[in-house]
C-alpha cells in the first residue's frame, strides 16, 4: 500500500472515531484498531507522532512519554537559559537532547516513591552502556514540577540499567546542579575540533 500523507491522516481520523476520542490516537489504539503495525510504523517513520499531532491540531493521550517529553522542554529551556545551543531529538532517538552540537543528553524523570525501608526517586536508563555523555535526572513533585536536577556523566553510572536515589540522603545528591559537566564536556569536545 503507497502511504500518502492524505491516507495516513483518513486512517487516523478513522481510529479517532471509531474509538469516539478527539485526540490523536496512541500507537497501540492503531495497532489494536487495524490488527497490524502498518500505520503506527509509516507514522513513527515519516511523520513522528507528536509533529503530526501538532499539524491536526490534537492532543496527545496523557501518558508518561507526554510528562517526559515536557520535562524534556523544562530540560531543554534551563540549557539554553545557561548559554548551550540546544538541539531535542526525535522520539525514539537513543538520546534526547545534544548541547552545543557535541554532548548528548538523556533527560530522566521520576516521582517520589514510598518504600518499606524510605522514599527514593528511581531513573530507568533501560540498558547498560549508555548511549548519551549525560544523564540528567529531574525528581518531580505531585505536580509534575521538576523539584532537583542531577548532572550525571554517564561514566559514573557506566553498567547501571537504574538509579535510585534516595530521599534524605544518597551519593547521587553530589551531582546536584552540577551544569558544570555539561561546559566542561563542550569545551572539551569543542578543542578536538579539526
Amino acid at each position: 500500500m503507497k502511504w500518502t500523507k492524505e491516507l495516513v491522516i483518513g486512517k487516523i481520523r478513522e481510529v479517532m472515531q471509531e474509538l469516539d476520542v478527539d485526540r490523536m490516537p496512541s500507537r497501540k489504539e492503531c495497532e489494536d484498531y487495524f490488527g497490524n503495525c502498518a500505520l503506527a510504523n509509516v507514522i513513527t517513520k515519516r511523520f513522528g507522532w507528536y509533529n503530526l499531532a501538532d499539524e491536526l491540531g490534537l492532543q496527545v493521550k496523557k501518558s508518561e512519554t507526554q510528562t517526559g517529553k515536557t520535562i524534556e522542554r523544562v530540560v531543554s529551556d534551563v540549557l539554553v537559559e545557561r548559554g548551550f545551543i540546544v538541539d531535542r531529538m526525535p522520539q525514539n532517538f537513543p538520546y534526547d537532547i545534544l548541547v552545543n552540537g557535541c554532548v548528548k543528553v538523556d533527560v530522566k524523570a521520576s516521582h517520589l516513591y514510598h518504600g518499606v525501608h524510605g522514599n527514593f526517586y528511581t531513573f530507568n536508563l533501560e540498558k547498560p552502556f549508555a548511549t548519551c555523555d549525560v544523564y540528567i535526572l529531574c525528581e518531580l513533585d505531585g505536580e509534575n514540577n521538576v523539584s532537583q536536577v542531577m548532572v550525571v556523566p554517564s561514566k559514573f553510572v557506566i553498567n547501571n540499567k537504574q538509579i535510585s536515589v534516595g530521599e534524605i540522603t544518597s551519593k547521587y545528591h553530589a551531582f546536584t546542579e552540577r551544569w558544570d559537566y555539561i561546559s566542561n564536556m563542550v569545551s572539551f569536545f569543542s578543542k578536538m575540533a579539526v
